[in-house]
């Protein structure tokens, strides 16, 4: 492919002399090196093997080798014959081994099909499970009695949680299954008790949000204290909302995002105001804090005060509610079938706003405006 594309561009003609063109040796100098670099590389059986067989490009083969050596293809012949014999696709196998290369190497009788086994006892399915693997392998390179079971019993004791949703949390949460988490959350969770948080709340947010459980204790216990300060209640749900927002947001990202805020019409006031009423407004990355208000403001019209009174309005996600929505609202008002539109319209159920603004128009040009917009057609 280089060799051909050069072939055809590496000549520029001058006069009646021919020359070749500079960024083109410059392109075959770069590929002879990187070509280079795999022949002499001592995990050349390696690369060549992940490159052939699994499917990796040479660059990504080649990142992948210095994590795992193997001279022969045996071991990791019967580790994807094995996976491909429980389902996981090709894509699947080959991102497992990208996140975990050392795979390769293990015994897929005494490593691997234990810990699948105990999976497929919890009642997940084998293709949400090799979804999940797929996406974080982590959990397979360690001890099934030692570490993952007594792992997945606290967990799930703690929560009082079904077993699938266990695995739910590992995939964005792995030391759920890899760590013993009790030392760690058990002095945080005191905290909550003092602080009058109801048990039932602790477990739906362990469920929802653990990695907050899992931030060290004396910042927990000053987050926490300056939530109370702040006038969260301790028994509404919006108390662990507002402590898992501050944990998250140091006090420098705090003042960037207020300076964003302030650089879209707000004051002081509005930031602390907008933060009791909707504590996820300071989760949220500049970024999408500067396109959310634009929107608002100079596509749709709304003063930046009204988002300040109604911050959960920066919930809504600009790709799939906020510009499919608006695109209707925009058509049916050119149409002369609406005089007006309000907030409502953005915050109510995907079942009703088609109800009111595109069905019940029978116009099909609403609904495939609607589904162009939200990336569905």
């Amino acid at each position: 492919m280089p060799f051909s594309f050069c072939k055809t561009q590496i000549y520029s003609r001058v006069g009646t002399r021919i020359l070749p063109t500079s960024h083109c040796f410059s392109f075959l100098q770069n590929y002879v090196r990187y070509v280079s670099r795999i022949a002499s590389s001592e995990h050349s059986f390696t690369v060549s093997y992940l490159i052939n067989t699994c499917g990796f490009s040479p660059e990504s083969a080649l990142l992948v080798s210095k994590k795992t050596h193997f001279e022969t293809p045996e071991k990791p012949d019967s580790v994807i014959s094995f996976f491909k014999s429980h389902g996981f696709s090709q894509t699947q196998i080959r991102n497992i081994i990208k996140r975990r290369p050392r795979l390769l190497l293990f015994n897929p009788k005494k490593a691997l099909l234990p810990k699948l086994r105990f999976f497929y006892s919890k009642r997940i399915s084998r293709s949400e499970l090799a979804r999940i693997l797929s996406l974080n392998p982590h959990v397979l390179e360690f001890d099934l009695d030692n570490r993952i079971v007594p792992s997945f019993n606290f967990f799930k004791e703690l929560t009082h949680c079904d077993d699938h949703r266990v695995f739910l949390v590992y995939k964005n949460f792995s030391s759920v299954l890899t760590r013993d988490l009790k030392p760690v959350f058990s002095p945080n969770l005191a905290i909550l008790q003092e602080c009058g948080v109801p048990e039932s709340f602790v477990r739906t947010h362990l469920v929802i949000r653990p990695r907050m459980f899992a931030e060290n204790h004396d910042k927990f216990r000053r987050t926490a204290e300056e939530v109370k300060k702040m006038g969260f209640d301790p028994l509404r749900q919006l108390f662990l909302i507002a402590l898992q927002a501050l944990i998250g947001t140091s006090k420098s990202l705090w003042e960037k995002k207020s300076i964003v805020f302030k650089q879209c019409g707000w004051t002081d006031e509005d930031v602390v105001s907008a933060f009791e009423k909707y504590p996820r407004c300071m989760i949220l990355s500049e970024q999408n804090i500067t396109a959310t208000m634009n929107f608002y403001v100079k596509t749709m019209g709304f003063k930046s005060s009204y988002i300040a009174i109604r911050p959960a309005l920066l919930s809504y996600s600009l790709e799939r509610r906020l510009i499919p929505r608006y695109s209707v609202l925009q058509a049916l008002l050119s149409k002369g079938l609406i005089d007006k539109f309000s907030a409502s319209s953005l915050v109510c159920s995907e079942k009703l706003f088609l109800q009111r603004f595109v069905t019940s128009y029978e116009d099909p040009y609403l609904l495939k405006l609607y589904e162009e917009k939200r990336g569905l057609s």
